[in-house]
């Protein structure tokens, strides 16, 4: 009898032990339990993303459950592009690998110096907010950490190569609609400016589609090296001007640009692929050929276009 009592004595210390080792393996493990769920499957019940970084940059993305459009800052029709991919960002992101313990102390202490605060709402008013990071050193995954988490994860797309950090940028322009004019333009005319006169004409309602899906090939923000109150202060060669069916109305001012290679276009005075455009106050680049089909139909390539040496 004593030998049995000695024998359980001895399974229960081992049980002990042996839980003792699993408590402290799954403590010390790579596989560390903490919040890990970064992904939204289900991205179609996501109604709003608002992004914050610790520049106090902050953007608001909204859907238009009505046409599941999404506005940007509540007003600007965004750019559907990022929109979408923004979204399959949040959906196909996964833990890639924790972060080794010897370096886990220095991810977080830049982490709180410089992060984009991701806050996701769904029409359940349920709310996701994960911080974002910098990229690893290979550039293949990037820090992330979940509100309310003990420490980050290095996340990456599978079968993506790259980082995600630059998909949550909080740059206003980066997100607005590259589409120049509003939809549903009621009528429209145009002035085509010179030295001595400016001459306005009339857009017949058949050439209206044709402002219809124009894009902008970028925003222009000024900085040390481009000055965007130049520009902007340079006379039009040429205005459209519109008005939509609900009274908004809009003026483009279409500006020359000057050719950024002048060694091999020094023939060129003006680019002949790109010119600036100005709406309410905001610089764009734009193609000349996003306005062939207005261009033709109007009979306008000589006053538009600068392919002749001026």
């Amino acid at each position: 009898m004593k030998k049995l009592y000695f024998y359980l004595f001895i399974i229960i210390v081992c049980i002990v032990l042996l839980f003792l080792a699993i408590k402290k393996s799954s403590h010390n493990s790579s596989l560390r339990i903490d919040k890990r769920h970064f992904a939204i499957e289900d991205t179609i019940s996501i109604n709003q993303i608002i992004l914050q970084n610790r520049n106090l940059e902050k953007i608001k993305l909204n859907r238009i459950q009505e046409n599941n459009k999404w506005v940007l800052n509540d007003s600007i029709k965004a750019n559907q592009y990022l929109i979408n991919l923004l979204l399959k960002t949040i959906k196909e992101m996964r833990i890639k690998s924790p972060i080794a313990r010897a370096a886990l102390p220095n991810i977080i202490k830049r982490m709180a110096i410089q992060h984009t605060r991701v806050e996701i709402w769904t029409h359940k008013k349920e709310k996701h907010v994960i911080y974002i990071g910098g990229e690893t050193p290979d550039q293949l995954g990037t820090f992330m950490m979940i509100e309310g988490a003990v420490e980050p994860y290095i996340m990456h797309i599978p079968g993506f190569n790259g980082y995600l950090s630059s998909r949550f940028s909080c740059k206003t322009h980066l997100w607005k609609s590259k589409e120049v004019f509003l939809n549903n333009i009621q009528s429209a005319k145009y002035i085509i400016q010179s030295p001595k006169t400016n001459n306005t004409f009339n857009i017949s309602d058949n050439n209206l589609k044709y402002l219809k899906n124009i894009y902008c090939e970028s925003y222009l923000t000024g900085h040390d090296q481009f000055d965007i109150n130049e520009i902007k202060n340079r006379t039009p060669f040429f205005t459209i001007q519109t008005e939509t069916t609900d009274r908004k109305k809009q003026i483009l001012y279409c500006i020359r640009k000057h050719p950024v290679n002048k060694e091999k276009y020094q023939d060129h005075q003006y680019d002949r692929e790109r010119f600036y455009g100005i709406i309410n106050n905001t610089l764009m680049l734009i193609q000349y050929q996003q306005f062939n089909n207005f261009i033709e139909h109007e009979s306008l390539f000589n006053q538009f276009t600068p392919w002749e040496n001026k």
